[in-house]
This record gives structure tokens, sequence and C-alpha cells, in this order.
């Protein structure tokens, strides 16, 4: 499974980039990521059309917020976070999360 953190999201919307091209695993979104999709849609318009695209993924319940919850759903659920925010990559990794990136032409494995 690939648990999608929500700044890689956005950045994909922004990039045009379709990330099951390159992710054929399952893709989750953590409930924590959902909420901060939905405080960013009133200013975001890419955050607005990821909300849009959530219906797509596997749903992952979690209680905490921001950063903590992608390591509790990445920590429940097993699997990869994609995200490109550096401060998280360096706490998964820290865990034994692995951590995937994404950029204009490729999804990879940190």
């Amino acid at each position: 499974m690939i648990i999608l953190d929500t700044n890689a999201l956005i950045y994909s919307i922004k990039e045009r980039i379709n990330l099951e091209k390159f992710i054929k695993e399952e893709i989750g979104i953590p409930t924590s990521a959902i909420r901060e999709l939905e405080d960013l849609s009133t200013r975001d318009v890419n955050a607005k059309l990821a909300l849009k695209l959530i219906g797509r993924y596997k749903i992952l319940n979690v209680v905490a917020s921001g950063d903590r919850g992608i390591i509790e759903a990445a920590t429940k659920y097993g699997g990869n976070v994609l995200t490109n925010d550096r401060v998280l990559q360096k706490s998964l990794k820290e865990r034994n999360i692995r951590v995937t990136t994404v950029t204009k032409n490729t999804v990879r494995k940190l």
C-alpha cells in the first residue's frame, strides 16, 4: 500500500501527475490528510480538486492529525508513505517506515 500525504497529493494535482500511472499498489489516504484537504480547499483550488479524487482511494481511519496522522496510518496499515515533506521523511525513516517521493516525471522509493 502507498499512503498519501497531503502535500504529495496536492503536488500531483498541481503538476497534473496521474499517480495511478506510477503506483500499481493500493493507494490509501488517512483521514488526517482528508481533514487537512478540507481546511485547505477553501483557499486552494488544488486541494479542492484533490478532495474529488479521494473517492478512488482507500480511506485510512486515524485519530492523530498532521504528520502524526500519517505516521499513525503507516504504523497501523503498513506500506510506503508518499511525501515530499523532508521533515516527515526524516521522521518516517527514523521509525523504519518506507518513504516514496513524487516529481514531475516519476514516483520513486527512497
